[in-house]
């Protein structure tokens, strides 16, 4: 009996220092390190692009990092990213994404004078040309100045214009003569001053019918006389751009031009 109770105390006396060696074993163990923070979600986006071109939109915004996947045919961009660069992201595609500014028109007027050195003075221009009537004949001498043509076209800023046509009214010795007017192209520009129309290649001429004696006899050809030069014209004015001459200087036709520039 008195070996059992031996045994029992000794198993007791051996859990009881387990139990102490079991916490003390707990409390050195090396503590957990928590996990790092996350430096942001990341979100994914899909944005409609209206105007711009969906590729260009999209190399511009690959540069927030991330992902990007441009879809021109849907007309969309899908963007993957942290979600604190979506807000730029979305600045960027707002101020680039912009219907684009239309392109200024121009009406062009183009006027064809005939002018001559008649002793009498007469002159039959609408009052507009009144001014350019008394330029002729202050400068150049030309006391009968009348209009013979007047005709208009409407061209974008940046393009190309050209027009023919036949003069309606005949020239001194009731011949008809053809008219054309042409440039490669055409610019709006401003300055302190205001706005100009900047014509480049310009080329105004009349076709008009020569005499001249060919085998003994008299011969008529169509000649095309005319100018070629750039120009620079103030919005509203009126400026002689240029003479062109008909059999040999008898005749003379003057070619007008004015431009307003239509928002």
């Amino acid at each position: 009996m008195r070996n059992e109770l031996v045994s029992v105390v000794a198993v007791l006396s051996m859990i009881v220092i387990a139990v102490p060696a079991l916490v003390a074993a707990q409390q050195t163990e090396a503590p957990v390190e928590p996990a790092p923070a996350a430096e942001g979600d990341f979100v994914t986006k899909i944005f409609k692009i209206t105007y711009a071109d969906v590729k260009d939109i999209a190399s511009v915004i690959s540069l927030f990092g991330g992902g990007t996947r441009p879809n021109p045919t849907l007309r969309v961009i899908a963007w993957t990213g942290p979600e604190a660069d979506l807000p730029a992201v979305e600045a960027a595609i707002r101020a680039l994404d912009v219907a684009p500014v239309p392109e200024p028109n121009v009406e062009l007027m183009i006027y064809f004078l005939f002018a001559g050195k008649e002793a009498a003075t007469k002159t039959d221009v609408p009052a507009a040309l009144d001014g350019v009537a008394v330029q002729l004949e202050d400068v150049f001498g030309y006391t009968n100045v009348r209009l013979i043509e007047v005709t208009a076209m409407r061209v974008r800023n940046g393009s190309h214009g050209k027009i023919d046509g036949i003069l309606p009214q005949r020239l001194a010795d009731n011949r008809e003569a053809r008219y054309s007017f042409s440039f490669q192209r055409l610019f709006v520009t401003e300055d302190s001053a205001g706005r100009s129309i900047r014509l480049d290649g310009l080329e105004a001429g009349v076709q008009a019918p020569h005499t001249f004696v060919e085998d003994g006899q008299d011969t008529t050809r169509y000649l095309r006389t005319g100018i070629s030069t750039d120009i620079d014209l103030r919005e509203g004015q009126k400026a002689v751009i240029g003479k062109t001459s008909i059999e040999g200087g008898a005749e003379t036709v003057f070619v007008v031009v004015t431009g307003t520039i239509i928002e």
